[in-house]
């Protein structure tokens, strides 16, 4: 074999090991560029819900959602949480406790079993029938509403008043992290300003 014919066959492969390497990492930045557009896709889309009592539109998208779809977890709520009966109260609490977010669990626990066990013992019904819902941009929502109260020995009591849910979206799921009586909020606001 001639020393031109061999050097030629040798600068051929060196040219096609190049051309090799190039395409080898063309491919690569190829797929970690489609890695990282999946994942901003997958972050980014919308689900579209649209459960047959509801006529309107509502989305939720990593960690934000319509006010719709947050005014329709605000009834929710309310109903688990404010229209209760004795016979009913414990399940109905298990249910709204699921909602809470990992750290206000076991708060919200206590508090709700001790509250179940007030009202299995004194025989409370109650039943919360929502006026309005406002969304506030700090992720708290105010449920205004008419609340009846049934006692077992005394005629009931309607009251108007009002709730905040603070909430959170984690992932396209909803989570509660705390549920206030206004009135009780706003007295504990004043005694604290006192301080």
């Amino acid at each position: 074999m001639k020393r031109s014919a061999y050097l030629a066959k040798v600068s051929n492969v060196f040219a096609q090991n190049g051309l090799l390497k190039f395409a080898m990492l063309t491919i690569g930045i190829a797929s970690v560029l489609t890695t990282c557009g999946s994942l901003k896709a997958l972050n980014s889309q919308k689900i579209v819900l649209v459960p047959p009592q509801i006529n309107k539109q509502m989305w939720i998208s990593g960690n934000k959602a319509s006010d719709e779809y947050i005014k329709e977890f605000a009834r929710y709520i309310s109903g688990l949480a404010f229209s209760y009966h004795p016979g009913t109260v414990r399940k109905q609490f298990s249910e709204l406790l699921n909602m809470y977010t990992p750290g206000e669990f076991e708060n919200a626990q206590r508090v709700f079993y001790a509250l179940a066990n007030k009202i299995e013992e004194a025989r409370v019904a109650s039943t919360f029938y929502v006026n309005e819902i406002s969304n506030w941009e700090n992720r708290t929502i105010e449920v205004k509403g008419y609340k009846t109260t049934s006692f077992p020995d005394k005629t009931s009591e309607e009251v108007q008043t009002s709730y905040y849910i603070e909430y959170v979206i984690v992932d396209g799921k909803f989570q509660i992290v705390t549920i206030m009586d206004k009135d009780a909020q706003m007295k504990k606001e004043a005694l604290n300003a006192k301080k």
